[in-house]
């Protein structure tokens, strides 16, 4: 089965997708939240040129990127592409480059890789893509959504009313502190929700999510009943 590499659309333009064609990868071109390759279920890959890679460190995105990759993806890979004795050209201040690197392998457990340029830089990416997808399955489907680290019950109950379409942060805290639990939500009539949300039409489109039986078999037109249907 070809392999397979999800590539965040801001690394479009990088030239490395049409090398990964080349080599006969199967490149799929979506907007990633996080990282810029997902090479296999769990496993992403943020890659950053010498210059990058100094910039970020210094203006503080750095560790905020690292944190989003770590926190959705189960094996996190950082790629630094280019000639590392570059750093002490752009910057006098290279120890704090070294700490960084170090910091993010001893305290976010990320793998730090090395390429010289782009091409060495897609042979890497579908290297590890073979090993991983060998091991993780081809067959096994790649989610491509975050998966945060969650520390309380609170965080995994936000996690949940967020992700409801049109909904949310800011309406997600206004829900759970009406409801107080998911399970009220569901049971919520449409103007409970109406009155929560402070919008009629957003408060029929989750009700409706929220009372429509699941239907694998379901076509097009079964989905096509008013809102009357379900009331």
């Amino acid at each position: 089965m070809m392999l397979r590499i999800y590539v965040d659309n801001r690394e479009k333009n990088s030239g490395i997708p049409e090398i990964l064609k080349d080599m006969g990868i199967s490149v799929i071109i979506e907007q990633l939240d996080v990282a810029d390759y997902v090479l296999a279920d769990g496993v992403a890959v943020e890659r950053k040129s010498v210059s990058d890679l100094v910039n970020s460190v210094f203006d503080k995105r750095f560790f905020d990127q690292i944190d989003r990759l770590t926190s959705a993806y189960e094996t996190s890979f950082l790629l630094i592409e280019g000639n590392l004795n570059r750093i002490r050209e752009i910057t006098e201040k290279w120890k704090a480059i070294n700490s960084a690197l170090i910091s993010i392998i001893v305290d976010y457990d990320v793998k730090v890789i090395y390429s010289s340029d782009k091409r060495d830089t897609a042979e890497v990416l579908v290297k590890l893509a073979e090993k991983f997808q060998e091991h993780r399955s081809k067959n096994r489907i790649i989610n491509l959504h975050d998966k945060p680290k969650f520390e309380s019950i609170k965080d995994i109950q936000l996690y949940v009313v967020e992700s409801f379409p049109n909904i949310g942060e800011v309406n997600a805290k206004k829900l759970l502190e009406k409801f107080s639990t998911i399970r009220n939500i569901c049971n919520a009539s449409i103007s409970d929700l109406e009155r929560a949300l402070g919008s009629r039409k957003r408060a029929e489109e989750l009700y409706k999510i929220l009372i429509t039986p699941y239907s694998p078999q379901s076509s097009n037109s079964n989905n096509k009943k008013s809102l009357m249907d379900f009331i």
